[in-house]
């Protein structure tokens, strides 16, 4: 494993390190409000078996188990990370980057460095991966990728094949002891972090064990050592069950499994969830599509399967069994949602980089030969150009322009187009690959380096038929969030906190469905909260306009619209300026921020009234 260094180096500076860019830009959003509200009551109530359930601050969180809030909040608790979208995020981001280190790995023992790299930079490029309930927010997703990418690698190393001259039905040594090991932890990762989606993690394994007979007699060798993983694992995930069903009985299972498993199984709890039986093959394809791999993966699956059946090759049926099986099964449920489909995404970008090393240790081969040939007939027919080319300074000069170009094509790659322009005049552009890497090929094997000129030739091919754009995408999409509620929550304080004349809190007119999560999470800290029971825009008015009662108001749309439409005299009567208007993206309907008086700074992005006219 020396030589996997290097490039693993390269991978963690490529795909690793950035996903800690720009992290904690973003607002929470959707589910990852729910689960960043859970830690802060953690935080908040030192409850640590009960997490509670936005938007009921005493209501105990039971969908899933409790590990992934201890992860989060034990670190900000100690002071060892902010108490802010950073901190609750960094977990994800770091469980993400050890993921993609999981798969470099799995790559590398497949095919070599170029297949962990590239199925790496493929799941990069996925966009809804790293922003869509991704690796970038507090979800439950990027422990659960790890968890299955690690415990197929740690699988892959234990099943692997002995030191020479040891017997593989002895004893495991220390080395598969630990790998084993590190399949139960990964698996009660996943388990405790998002129940039933872990299960899915020791079905590949147990259909891959019982399918192939090299695993198969290593099973039945060690069953002692799997046994034992087994107590160690149910010995970790059952006090929590244990104690949450003293506390709750059957409710908890009806919870978890009723509402959460079965029903979204067989019925739904949202209809927007509803989906038909080919939703997530059919969402790959147009996701990969959109990053330029979509046919990248059809023919490195078909070239993985096509490979593995002729060989009967135990690794590459683990990567094709934890590609398919999953997906076949999840596909017979009702309620879909894109992200359920992540921890099996691994095995696909892989089968992308298993085809691109192929095509690279395998391609040169023709182009190489031919030009070998070409030589020799140039030697042949024309024996002083043979001479010629081989002057010194005539072949400093090839592999010169040979080097130039490969340094054209490398850079068009990465960076787009090239463009040199001399007094306002453009002298020089390249917008493309292939007459870099053409010029290249020829230029070199001109020089007598036909077979690195060949490698360079299908190295640029290959690698410009990679997402490489969408990789481009992804990084520049790393910086790009944005914070509305935070930053109004934050003025809204903060002018609170200035004056001590100002009357507390926020004025709530919106019946409690409109209130998003996101809307929720944020603003539950401006309190108290005066929540109307029922629309008033007489109510409205004072909090809006008296001058010793003004708050920050939320404000459903059609009692806007009502308030600012009602034909009776007296509702223009003491009226002062039109406060400002801040509109949430992100919540559920229409769901207004008022910010009459002092708050009318806390809009950055806000607009006056229209006028009842």
């Amino acid at each position: 494993m020396s030589g996997c260094r290097p490039w693993l180096a390269l991978v963690v500076a490529l795909f690793c390190v950035p996903l800690f860019v720009g992290l904690g830009q973003d607002d929470v959003r959707d589910d990852e409000a729910i689960y960043s509200f859970a830690v802060d009551r953690i935080l908040e109530t030192g409850d640590w078996l009960e997490p509670k359930s936005i938007p009921n601050e005493d209501w105990a969180f039971l969908e899933k188990p409790p590990l992934k809030f201890w992860i989060v909040a034990a670190p900000i608790r100690w002071g060892l990370l902010p108490h802010d979208e950073f901190g609750l995020r960094f977990w994800d981001a770091l469980f993400g980057a050890a993921a993609f280190v999981y798969v470099y790995l799995i790559g590398f023992r497949l095919a070599g460095p170029i297949c962990g790299g590239v199925a790496a930079l493929v799941l990069f490029a996925h966009g809804p991966l790293l922003f869509a309930h991704g690796l970038r927010s507090n979800n439950m997703e990027a422990p659960l990728l790890l968890a299955y990418c690690g415990g197929v690698y740690h699988f892959l190393e234990w099943a692997g094949r002995p030191p020479a001259g040891l017997d593989p039905a002895r004893p495991p040594n220390g080395a598969r002891r630990a790998h084993a090991l590190a399949v139960g932890l990964y698996f009660v990762l996943g388990f405790m972090t998002k129940f039933v989606a872990a299960l899915f993690l020791p079905l590949v394994l147990a259909v891959v064990a019982a399918s192939t007979a090299a695993y198969r007699e290593r099973l039945l060798a060690q069953w002692r050592l799997w046994l034992g993983v087994t107590a160690l694992v149910l010995a970790l995930v059952a006090p929590w069950f244990i104690w949450a069903t003293l506390q709750y009985g059957s409710f908890l299972w009806e919870m978890m499994v009723g509402a959460h498993v079965y029903t979204r199984f067989t019925g739904y709890l949202d209809p927007n969830h509803l989906e038909p039986w080919h939703f997530y093959w059919s969402t790959m394809y147009r996701r990969f599509a959109e990053a330029g791999a979509a046919y990248l993966v059809i023919a490195g699956l078909a070239l993985l399967a096509a490979r593995t059946l002729r060989r009967r090759w135990p690794e590459g049926f683990v990567v094709l069994t934890w590609a398919i099986l999953p997906i076949v099964l999840i596909s017979a449920g009702t309620s879909k949602l894109y992200h359920y489909v992540y921890p099996f995404l691994p095995p696909v970008a892989l089968s992308v980089g298993y085809l691109a090393s192929l095509a690279v240790l395998v391609g040169p081969v023709p182009f190489g030969r031919a030009m070998t040939a070409w030589n020799r007939l140039v030697a042949t027919r024309f024996p002083r150009g043979s001479e010629w080319l081989r002057e010194p300074v005539i072949r400093w000069t090839l592999l010169a322009t040979a080097s130039v170009a490969v340094g054209i094509a490398t850079y068009t790659l990465v960076f787009g187009p090239v463009r040199l322009t001399w007094d306002s005049r453009e002298v020089f552009r390249s917008s493309g690959v292939f007459r870099p890497a053409a010029v290249a090929f020829v230029f070199g094997s001109l020089a007598g380096a036909a077979r690195g000129s060949s490698r360079a030739l299908v190295a640029i091919l290959v690698a410009s038929m990679l997402p490489l754009p969408a990789y481009r995408q992804s990084l520049a999409a790393l910086t790009e969030g944005e914070h509305p509620m935070r930053s109004a929550r934050d003025c809204l304080l903060a002018v609170q906190a200035a004056s001590s004349e100002l009357p507390r809190g926020l004025y709530v007119d919106v019946p409690p469905p409109s209130i998003s999560h996101p809307l929720y999470y944020y603003m539950r800290q401006v309190r108290p909260w005066i929540v109307a029971p029922e629309p008033s825009p007489t109510r409205l008015q004072t909090y809006l306009f008296a001058s010793t009662e003004q708050r920050p108001t939320l404000i459903w749309e059609p009692t806007y619209q009502e308030f600012w439409h009602r034909s009776e005299p007296a509702a223009s009567a003491g009226r002062g300026p039109s406060p400002g208007m801040v509109v949430f993206e992100d919540t559920l309907n229409d769901v207004f921020l008022l910010l009459p008086g002092p708050y009318g700074r806390c809009g950055a992005e806000a607009r006056i009234f229209p006028s009842p006219d």
